[in-house]
């Protein structure tokens, strides 16, 4: 597993981070620590969370975040953890989706400091934007909340080039802490745009890279393996037949890479969920993709493209063909 520290902060993170939605709903308790265990022995140590995760599925509230702090603290390995967690979490249930104002900000990083049982988070994230809030109310917080040792450093999920530029400037010019890294949909795979439900989901696109590319942002991506489209050894018409969930994803630039990651896995002998995800890594500012594992099996390939790096060309040729 190769590490990188995020540009403009101390943390120095595994390249691979692990997304943790199942953790303790999913997966049990003794299956999530498990697979906690595995990361670990991977090479890995960063861990992405939220406040809200998996409040759809669960009935013990923030349950993720819950699981990762008694795991931290039963195998006392909190210095070697690199966590990553999200406030600021949409309640539509409650009538509220933006909940971005002091207060609400407040209250979500008690909640995660208590659930995750630390006196400080490394990364907080601001899962939504809120375009009607000025972000400067935002980013005078999270400031504060590094001055404060609560949070090491912080960065936004979901939010447009626009706003990250307006919060970049202002925090520049006020001499404060601002964003780290961004969070955004962002695989292989391009998901048509008719696919995605939520709407409120930023999906990287060409300005998005090249804002990232000039500031030197870091990119931590969900959906990085577009819900396993280029794990299953299927041809097109059994894919679309097995697994219509995939949907999103069936296109002829995403099949076409298909084929071309599968052949470039078979030359190189790598898993073919590995190939798609060291595309990620061709960028020339740093990534760190967001996987999700039902097995450890799973999590075991796709580690393996935590070392694994493709020349340029060879990254551009899966992309385009070229």
């Amino acid at each position: 597993m190769r590490y990188r520290t995020i540009p403009r902060t101390d943390i120095h993170a595994s390249s691979i981070c692990l997304g943790t939605a199942s953790i303790g709903s999913t997966l049990n308790e003794a299956d999530s620590f498990k697979m906690l265990d595995t990361f670990v022995d991977l090479g890995g140590n960063f861990l992405d969370t939220s406040l809200n995760y998996a409040d759809w599925q669960c009935e013990i509230k923030s349950v993720s975040e819950k699981t990762i702090g008694k795991w931290m603290k039963l195998r006392q390995n909190r210095n070697r953890i690199v966590v990553g967690t999200k406030g600021g979490c949409p309640k539509p249930a409650e009538g509220r989706f933006f909940r971005l104002s002091r207060e609400e900000l407040e209250h979500d990083l008690q909640k995660s400091l208590s659930n995750l049982q630390v006196s400080t988070i490394d990364l907080y994230w601001l899962h939504r934007d809120d375009p009607s809030r000025a972000v400067s109310e935002m980013i005078d917080f999270l400031h504060e909340q590094v001055i404060a040792g609560k949070i090491r450093s912080f960065g936004c999920s979901n939010w447009s080039v626009k706003r990250i530029e307006e919060a970049r400037a202002y925090s520049e010019a006020a001499g404060k802490y601002g964003f780290c890294a961004n969070q955004m949909m962002w695989s292989l795979a391009e998901p048509n745009p008719d696919g995605i439900s939520d709407k409120t989901l930023a999906v990287m696109d060409q300005a998005t890279k090249k804002y990232h590319e000039t500031y030197d942002l870091a990119a931590v991506p969900f959906s990085s393996q577009a819900g396993g489209f280029f794990g299953r050894a299927l041809s097109r018409s059994e894919l679309e037949k097995a697994k219509p969930s995939l949907g999103k994803y069936f296109n002829d630039v995403n099949f076409g890479r298909l084929e071309r990651v599968r052949e470039i896995a078979g030359e190189i002998g790598a898993a073919p969920s590995a190939v798609a995800l060291a595309v990620l890594f061709a960028q020339p500012y740093a990534v760190y993709p967001i996987i999700g594992s039902r097995t450890t099996e799973q999590l075991a390939d796709s580690c393996a493209a935590g070392q694994l790096r493709l020349e340029e060309r060879t990254a551009r040729y899966i992309e385009t063909g070229e």
